[in-house]
Parts: structure tokens; sequence; C-alpha cells
């Protein structure tokens, strides 16, 4: 299943990568290389130990920390956090945040996940703001859902309709 996982995830960022005039872009922290953060990654975004920029169309792949202010596409760290202010597609990492999503799409699969709205969450404590989609975890909180506080299952307000 990991593997399956890998080889998807790396299949992906290759069809981006194909596609991209600036395919690959490799940050080491906030602002190093200079001007990282004022980037447009389409392709791979790829963090030694940290990849911070403005957005990433594909996939954004990091030791200990994805920072994309927008991101459509892959977000995973080995251990640290995602972290990304508009988001469209699937984040995986041990601290997963949406602060700002705009898309109808967006699944969080972390020990704590954090999304202001929509989406769907996997973890230990999951966390919606305004009205997450689903979550599947010990503790999940949904602020504006269909009941506040569950354990292990939660629903949005409008799952069922």
């Amino acid at each position: 299943m990991k593997k399956l996982l890998l080889f998807s995830v790396a299949l992906f960022a290759l069809t981006f990568t194909l596609a991209a005039e600036e395919p690959v872009g490799v940050g080491v922290w906030f602002e190093v290389p200079e001007n990282i953060t004022a980037k447009n990654i389409r392709g791979v975004g790829i963090g030694l130990p940290i990849v911070a920029n403005e957005a990433t169309r594909g996939a954004s792949l990091a030791l200990c920390g994805n920072h994309n202010q927008y991101a459509t596409g892959f977000q995973g760290t080995l251990f640290g956090y995602n972290y990304a202010k508009s988001f469209y597609g699937v984040q995986v990492s041990f601290l997963n945040v949406v602060k700002e999503q705009h898309g109808d799409f967006a699944t969080q699969f972390g020990m704590v996940n954090l999304s202001e709205k929509n989406g769907v969450q996997f973890g230990f404590v999951n966390v919606g703001v305004d009205n997450a989609t689903f979550q599947f975890g010990l503790v999940n909180v949904n602020h504006n859902g269909l009941l506040p506080i569950m354990i292990f299952v939660n629903f949005g307000k409008n799952f069922f309709n």
C-alpha cells in the first residue's frame, strides 16, 4: 500500500513536471534560497527541510514542513507540518492546516488536522472551524457542523442532504 501511494505521488508530480515551465523548486528554509517565498511552482516543490513559497500547483514534498499560501494537488511531509492559506487536494503529515479553504475538496491525513471549512479529515484530532464535511478520528471538533464534538465519526450539516 505504501509503495502504491509513493508511486501515485511520483506519477502525479511527474505529470505536472513535464507540463511546467518551472517544474521544480527546492527550498531549504523561509526565504532560502532568496525569493522562493514569492515563487510559483508548477510541478514539484521540494523542502530540505522546509519549502515555503507563494503557490504550488502539483506536489509539495518536504522533510519537515510545507508552507504554501496557495496550493493545489498534494502536500506531504515525512515529519512536521503542512500549511496552506488556500488549499485544494490532499495533505499528509503529522499536522495539517488549511487556513482559508476556498475549494470544495480537501482531504487531510494526519495526527492533528485543522481546516477552516469543508474537507474530509482522518486523524487522531480533527478540528473543522466552519462545517467540515466528514471527520474520522479519536476526537472530532466541528464547530458549525451537525454536532460540535464527537468521538470516532462526525459529519457536516449538509452531509446527509
